[in-house]
């Protein structure tokens, strides 16, 4: 490492602990700590951590294994040409300074990244956005649309907690001494190693959990505080007006289709088609009165634009539509 390099690092590392970096500056921080090895940033971070008005100091054996954790959650290894960051590398790139209260926020290629003041790492999907993410255990998870996915930043030291407000598919590393659990507002899904996906927006009223492999038990954090077991091919759906769960046979094809980006429907109404199509594409629909559709809606989309979409639902349910933007107004008329 050259002495330019070295104090570049050590400067936008204090600037970094004092929040005054630049988005320019956090950009060069994370290429540097992606780009050297943990014997080249092992002196950076010492002589930086050194320089700061710390009360406690960190010794050679904490820093090492500071470092060691940090490229285990940053999952860095050498390749060739340029390099795409994913968003955990640059989260867990930065989380390892230890600020204590300090709250910072990042907007990268649409998702929001957040660390907490409590240590918790969050991250925040962008509607018409897809994230995928690997969490520090090798768990990789898949995010919708407009969901949010929240863990401590000691994940895997305890235990295999994760929040969810939103959707997603999980493709759990099994661990059999670590259980994983998934908290949603209303249910808990708790697993040891396998492969489901959990739906669960704050503004609808049923919640689902179809399991793809493996077992899983799902349990109400409400009265009557149920619990259902889970085998493959079998979903969970909760309703938050009644508080109860039932669980259902299903070929798991509808609901892990947006994973492939697929929307799949089969005889759903326009309220269900118009909100998944939204969701998907990023848009909003204005409707005077959907109740005027009757007709339900059975097919697949896959890498259609938004407009050939609207195109061939309007030969469907026979509106018309126009758009503006992010908005598409629709223009119902009686068949």
């Amino acid at each position: 490492m050259s002495t330019s390099v070295y104090r570049n690092l050590k400067d936008w590392l204090t600037k970094y602990q004092a929040e005054k970096i630049s988005r320019e500056e956090f950009r060069e921080l994370r290429q540097e700590i992606n780009n050297h090895s943990d014997e080249e940033l092992f002196p950076v971070l010492l002589d930086s951590w050194n320089s700061w008005d710390n009360n406690e100091c960190l010794s050679s054996e904490d820093a090492q294994s500071l470092l060691l954790r940090i490229r285990q959650e940053m999952n860095i290894k050498p390749v060739p040409g340029i390099r795409k960051l994913a968003w955990r590398q640059i989260a867990a790139a930065v989380a390892f300074l230890l600020m204590g209260s300090l709250s910072v926020y990042f907007y990268v290629d649409n998702r929001e990244i957040t660390q907490l003041a409590d240590r918790v790492m969050e991250v925040k999907v962008g509607k018409g956005e897809r994230v995928s993410i690997t969490l520090p255990d090798g768990t990789a998870v898949k995010l919708n649309s407009e969901s949010v996915l929240s863990y401590k930043q000691d994940f895997g030291k305890k235990d295999r907690r994760v929040s969810l407000s939103g959707e997603g598919y999980f493709d759990v590393q099994k661990d059999v001494q670590k259980k994983f659990v998934v908290n949603t507002e209303f249910m808990d899904i708790e697993v040891t190693g396998t492969s489901f996906n959990v739906y669960a927006y704050s503004d609808k009223d049923i919640l689902e959990m179809a399991l793809v492999q493996g077992s899983v038990t799902v349990s109400s954090v409400c009265p009557p505080f149920e619990k259902i077991h889970v085998v493959p091919n079998e979903k969970v759906i909760y309703d938050k007006r009644t508080g109860l769960m039932k669980k259902i046979i299903t070929s798991n094809i509808l609901e892990t289709a947006w994973v492939s980006k697929e929307l799949v429907f089969r005889s759903e109404s326009i309220d269900n088609v118009l909100k998944r199509v939204g969701r998907k594409y990023g848009v909003s629909f204005e409707i005077e009165d959907s109740s005027l559709v009757k007709e339900t809606y059975t097919g697949v989309f896959d890498k259609e634009e938004i407009e050939e979409v609207m195109r061939i639902l309007k030969i469907h349910y026979g509106f018309d539509y126009k758009i503006k933007g992010e908005v598409i107004q629709l223009f119902v008329t009686n068949k």
